[in-house]
This record gives structure tokens, C-alpha cells and sequence, in this order.
């Protein structure tokens, strides 16, 4: 369980990182973008941006802490209320390497899931 508050940190930052190159590669085409980092009851980890027709797609990791000491990991990318991609819930004692998968998951395909959303909002 030591190496949890490292896996945090370090997927905090992949999300800070890359919400800020994703955001610069497509001015001016998005409005904002902001990094999710909520450590309040359960963990939320991700980055959010805000495309120019006004809508929000987000990219965060959740984990939740568990009565019995285990922890449940699932996330997900989002277009308002529609889901692009569900990552499986999935319970565990040692939550840092699926933290760690989780975020790749989510962080792989953003550029062409932000791609797209973008050029949808761009089209008349």
C-alpha cells in the first residue's frame, strides 16, 4: 500500500501533462481544460476540457476505498452525458498498477477521442 501515494502523484501529473499539450495542440479550438485532482471521500484523477460549442469532455480515473481495505478503480472518457469509453470496475488490495494501467487506457486515445469531438463541434 506504500507505493499508492506515488502512483497518485505520478498519474496526477500524466493527466496534467497531458491535458496541458492536448489543450495547446488544439488552439483555438477548445475553450479551456482543466486538470481533475479530487481527494475528497473517494479519488478522482483526470482532466477536463470544454469544447467551442460549449460542451465538457472529461478523462478521469476513480478510486474508491472499501469497508474490508480493498479498493475499487474504474473511469471512463465523457461527452456530456454520453460515455465513449467505460474502463471495468474492478476491486483490489494493491490499487497503484491498475492506477497506473487505468490512466494509460484513458490517456492513449485522447487525442483522437478530442479530435473527433472537436470536429464535430467545428461542423456546421
Amino acid at each position: 500500500m506504500t507505493d499508492l501515494l506515488p502512483a497518485l502523484m505520478s498519474a496526477a501529473e500524466r493527466f496534467s501533462i497531458a491535458g496541458r499539450e492536448l489543450y495547446l495542440d488544439f488552439l483555438p479550438n477548445l475553450r479551456a481544460w482543466h486538470p481533475i485532482t479530487d481527494l475528497v471521500g473517494k479519488v478522482r484523477l483526470g482532466m477536463w476540457f470544454t469544447l467551442p460549442d460549449g460542451r465538457e469532455m472529461v478523462f478521469e480515473v476513480i478510486l474508491r476505498p472499501d469497508r474490508d481495505g480493498t479498493w475499487t478503480i474504474g473511469g471512463g472518457i465523457t461527452l456530456e452525458d454520453d460515455s465513449l469509453l467505460q474502463l471495468p470496475e474492478a476491486e483490489t488490495a494493491e490499487p497503484a498498477g491498475l492506477l497506473e494501467r487505468y490512466a494509460d487506457d484513458l490517456l492513449q486515445p485522447a487525442r483522437w477521442h478530442l479530435d473527433q469531438a472537436v470536429q464535430s463541434a467545428c461542423s456546421p
